[in-house]
């Protein structure tokens, strides 16, 4: 590693590259579990949760994207921060989102491919196994990882397109079957039912913004930022709107019977065994896209905190030939492989929702402040109109959301957040303290 060298990220990713990561990741295994789960607690108003879901998101997208054309670093969320509130809250958001929301995600998606998998290969469901899977998975995506993001943007590229070309077709089948019965509901549900709906299906929408952590590779950062996730986000709005309309509409009550599998349901109900066969391997593609784009993008954060100087040095190291953060690859690829072998992350997803609603509240507050600080934006600044309506609904609803969790659940994230500033605090110290004893040293 004598030979590797902090250098400057290849420029190699442009809009379509931008909106594929946010289609990738959005469109996960939440949307293969949520219409079932979200039709318990709504019934047929389950689609009042989607809408509202989407108009946070869609407020939240355009927040995000005036905030990357003004910060058009490699880190998304983290640098944004960062440079918003200083070296406390940057550290902060960083590991939050690192370990709190990346490690967890992508080790609930390892398993989620073994399970998917073991269907098939009863054998996975050994421990040894599916060790070997996830060091399978890993190692592919580790090696594209390293040889440039070029190269792992084709992957996911393929992943993503064949994922939503599959469930495009699913869904307008699906639509030419509704029962309008299914789909028409009598009065406005209770607004804390909506709230608890909510939680789950933030989830689902969850990720996205990873799309901008390649800001320091994107070609045209101030344009092909804001364009590429508002554009994405629109159309994982729309996306999880049809699908879930497809899925209640054909199965209707049915799917109080079908909550594990609501889409595979679906596809058996259109197609019989053989659809059920083909909604399993789209799983398995959708589950890959999203754990692929996860892995590709949260290592860029790693490298991001490690050259502001929050995180050791070492994951700034950038490989002689390829330009990519090599050691920050290996390391979470490592990291992942323990924390999957595990399995209990699982319990945590929540958790996992809750710390990401702390960050883009953090995010939220630095376009507010971003907006106020900054009176002169150059003319290529990406200002959207109605912006401080948008920041403040944004604000408002993801506060309220957050609190619809569980007093233990806030006060695991409370106490997460806790260890992190003592984390900090101990670093600083270390940092002020160490220049007085390399004088010591030198001294003696």
């Amino acid at each position: 590693m004598a030979d590797l060298e902090t250098n400057k990220l290849k420029r190699e990713v442009g809009i379509l590259g931008v909106v594929t990561n946010v289609l990738s990741i959005s469109i996960g295994s939440g949307i293969f579990l949520l219409p079932a789960l979200v039709f318990v607690i709504l019934g047929n108003g389950s689609i009042l949760a989607y809408i509202f879901c989407g108009f946070i998101f869609l407020a939240l997208g355009l927040c995000f994207a005036e905030v990357s054309s003004r910060v058009p670093d490699t880190g998304g969320m983290y640098v944004y921060i960062e440079r918003a509130f200083g070296p406390l809250a940057g550290f902060l958001s960083n590991s939050l989102y690192l370990f709190g929301v990346g490690v967890l995600a992508c080790a609930a998606l390892l398993n989620a491919m073994a399970d998917i998998a073991a269907s098939s290969f009863p054998v996975l469901g050994e421990l040894w196994a599916r060790i070997g899977f996830f060091s399978v998975i890993l190692g592919i995506i580790s090696l594209l990882s390293i040889r440039g993001i070029k190269d792992s943007m084709i992957f996911v590229k393929i992943l993503t397109f064949t994922k939503v070309l599959a469930m495009l077709v699913l869904v307008t089948f699906g639509l030419s079957a509704i029962s309008l019965d299914n789909i028409i509901w009598k009065g406005f549900p209770e607004f804390s039912k909506i709230g608890e709906a909510s939680l789950l299906l933030i989830f689902a929408f969850l990720g996205g913004e990873l799309a901008l952590s390649v800001g320091g590779e994107m070609k045209n950062p101030k344009r092909t930022a804001p364009l590429g996730f508002v554009i994405g986000i629109f159309g994982v709005v729309l996306i999880f709107c049809l699908i879930h309309l497809a899925v209640q509409g054909v199965l209707g009550q049915t799917l109080l019977e079908n909550q594990e599998a609501p889409l595979a349901e679906l596809a058996k109900n259109l197609a019989g065994n053989t659809g059920f066969l083909l909604i399993l391997i789209v799983s398995f593609i959708a589950v890959w896209s999203t754990f692929s784009s996860i892995f590709l993008l949260k290592n860029r954060i790693l490298y991001a905190g490690a050259v502001d100087g929050i995180l050791p040095k070492v994951f700034a190291k950038l490989h002689p030939k390829y330009g990519t953060p090599v050691i920050a690859i290996v390391f979470l690829a490592i990291l992942e492989l323990l924390i999957a072998g595990t399995g209990s992350f699982r319990y945590l997803l929540i958790l996992v929702t809750g710390n990401s609603i702390l960050i883009y509240l953090g995010v939220i507050l630095a376009f507010f402040k971003f907006r106020l600080t900054d009176k002169n934006p150059g003319p290529e600044l990406f200002k959207i109109k109605g912006g401080y309506f948008l920041g403040t609904f944004a604000l408002i609803a993801l506060v309220w959301i957050f609190f619809q969790l569980s007093q233990t659940e806030l006060l695991g994230i409370g106490l997460f957040v806790l260890m992190l500033s003592i984390i900090y605090q101990l670093i600083a110290f270390y940092k002020r303290k160490k220049p007085s004893i390399n004088q010591q040293i030198t001294s003696l």
